[in-house]
């Protein structure tokens, strides 16, 4: 839960939208996240998914930065995060207000769908997500969610889409709304 001030849902859409749209050369996909997504009535900060564009060297052997990382340093914000799958900051809008942003780098695509899943919650929703099911979640046996990650018995799976986790667990998709 974010301790930002409360807003209402269409500024804060349109804002994150604006920044989806400046980000979006720097990615190869990405999406809002969060209340945001789940439509709440008031929403307290900017959540986005996105799987950066990395940069390489010389080789074509990748580096830690992304394209991400060399758009922000441009902005004008103030980073509260600066992690390599993290960057928190605060922007000012242009009616002067501060807006905290989150964005949650997943660079490998395999695992977008989890990490979007996690990253839109709800708190509760996403405990439920991955909490084993004979514990009260949803998570069958034999599998566990570790840094974004769908594991099954100790074997790194595939989750390019919510869809795939949804399905893993034998449970149909559940709309953001309804987290």
């Amino acid at each position: 839960m974010s301790d930002q001030p409360k807003r209402p849902y269409e500024p804060m859409y349109k804002i994150a939208c604006g920044l989806v749209e400046r980000l979006q050369g720097a990615c190869h996909r990405i999406e809002i996240a969060g209340s945001l997504r789940r439509k709440e009535k008031l929403i307290g900060d900017i959540e986005i998914v996105a799987v950066p564009i990395m940069h390489t060297n010389l080789l074509g052997e990748p580096l830690d930065t992304s394209a991400v990382d060399g758009l922000l340093a441009g902005w004008p914000v103030t980073l509260i995060k600066n992690g390599p799958k993290q960057k928190a900051f605060d922007f000012v809008g242009s009616k002067g207000q501060t807006y905290r942003v989150d964005l949650f780098l997943q660079p490998d695509p395999a695992t977008w769908g989890a990490n979007l899943l996690i990253r839109t919650g709800s708190r509760d929703f996403t405990k439920k997500m991955v909490t084993l099911n004979w514990q009260g979640g949803f998570m069958p046996v034999g599998y566990r969610v570790k840094d974004a990650r769908v594991w099954r018995n100790g074997e790194p799976l595939d989750t390019p889409e919510e869809a795939d986790v949804f399905e893993l667990w034998g449970m149909g998709f559940i709309e953001p709304g309804a987290r």
